[in-house]
């Protein structure tokens, strides 16, 4: 059962790719899901960003206020980088837990982990390939804003992440996604069909 990373920056498209291949029979690892348990109340993750950052990035019911931390994190690469470093170890192993498990279950289709900070974050090593879903700043902005994000905010969030050109080092397959929805998704059925001849013997 190969390993494949999907990646890509925000507003490129991931997600949509990410349905093509599920519906084509992937098996879906999604990292930003576990990000997210990563810092629930009482998880290591959790109690790591309060001794960080204290209770001014977290609710008056103990969760974590993302909207303040990442405030201070999009704007500031030393706390970015702090941040990961407290969340990226815990993702890591509860990735590679979901990865040995579903192996044991079936080595019949393949595993897609989806993870948009994959190659910033060095775990593309345990991948058997990468997938980058690739947009120009300009189609990433527009989304963003359709979305009701302000400019400025927009552009933070897109230079914040390894530009495209970094990414694409990484690639093994690219996903194009500068047009339409339908474009998209057809670009996402052939590259997945490609990984699919390149596992047989």
């Amino acid at each position: 059962m190969p390993v494949i990373g999907l990646t890509g920056g925000i507003a490129s498209g991931k997600s949509t790719v990410l349905k093509v291949f599920k519906r084509m029979g992937a098996v879906i690892i999604d990292a930003d899901m576990l990000a997210r348990k990563a810092v629930r109340p009482g998880m290591t993750g959790w109690h790591a960003i309060k001794a960080r950052w204290g209770k001014k990035v977290f609710h008056k019911n103990g969760r974590l206020n993302r909207a303040a931390l990442a405030a201070i994190v999009f704007k500031n690469t030393a706390e970015r980088k702090a941040l990961n470093a407290i969340v990226h170890p815990e993702v890591f192993r509860m990735e590679k837990e979901l990865i040995a498990a579903h192996q044991r279950r079936t080595k019949k289709t393949v595993i897609v982990v989806d993870a948009a900070v994959m190659l910033e974050s060095d775990s593309q090593k345990w991948k058997d390939a990468v997938v980058v879903v690739a947009a120009e700043e300009k189609w990433q902005l527009a989304r963003l804003m359709k979305k009701g994000m302000k400019k400025r905010d927009a552009l933070a969030r897109i230079r914040a992440q390894m530009p495209l050109r970094e990414k694409l080092k990484y690639a093994d397959y690219v996903v194009e996604n500068n047009g339409s929805l339908a474009a998209c998704r057809a670009n996402a059925a052939d590259i997945y069909r490609q990984i699919l001849r390149a596992q047989r013997p």
